[in-house]
């Protein structure tokens, strides 16, 4: 089973997500929305199971039925994003989509990437012009040879045991937070990064 969240930011056409949605979903997916994300799923006539936030980015009156609102306080602790980031690993899903993580404003952009890094299961920002990973343990890209990609740990180092399918290539070696991971190529149409510590994000350039 898989999470898809939908942020009411992003740099995407709309019809981007639709699209990529209906290709990549299955019976029994969940569709978790951030606060205005509703508004994006809704217009493209999809019915989330869940709206998560403070609820000040849309009229929480016109939520289909059916769909559960889960209402925060303005003032707290946690962005809607994050709280609709706990929801989701509530269900133990295989993995979670999300669509409109940036864009917007820099900070938030900043720290909807920040909790990509630490997340707990594995997850993964869409847009047309990047991807952007998490990895934990593994990760797998397919169909991505040619494409521009950079690693970059957060909270600390994180030890690459292997990789394959990259110019750049990290065997049982600490990367450090700093520049060294930017701007590897993706040489393989089956890339992998193994890592036994750290919190790794993968940003590949789609363009």
């Amino acid at each position: 089973m898989k999470v898809y969240i939908f942020l009411h930011s992003g740099i995407s056409k709309r019809d981007f997500y639709y699209e990529h949605f209906q290709r990549t979903r299955k019976e029994g997916d969940i569709i978790i929305c951030a606060d205005g994300g509703y508004s994006v799923a809704e217009s493209l006539g999809l019915r989330p199971q869940y709206v998560i936030g403070d609820m000040d980015s849309f009229d929480e009156g016109k939520v289909y039925k059916g769909t559960e609102i889960i209402k925060f306080p303005e003032e707290k602790d946690y962005s809607d994003f994050e709280l609709a980031m706990k929801k989701s690993v509530e269900f133990q899903p295989r993995n979670i989509t999300v669509y409109g993580a940036l864009g917007g404003r820099k900070d938030h952009e900043i720290t909807n990437i920040l909790v990509l890094a630490f997340a707990k299961a594995p997850t993964v920002f869409i847009e047309e012009e990047v991807e952007i990973f998490n990895v934990i343990g593994f990760l797998s890209l397919i169909g991505k040879k040619g494409l521009t990609c950079s690693l970059l740990p957060f909270g600390g180092s994180s030890f690459v045991t292997d990789m394959r399918g990259f110019r750049y290539i990290l065997q049982k070696e600490e990367l450090k937070p700093s520049s060294r991971g930017l701007s590897n190529i993706i040489t393989d149409d089956e890339a992998y990064i193994r890592i036994s510590k750290g919190n790794l994000v993968v940003i590949v350039n789609m363009k």
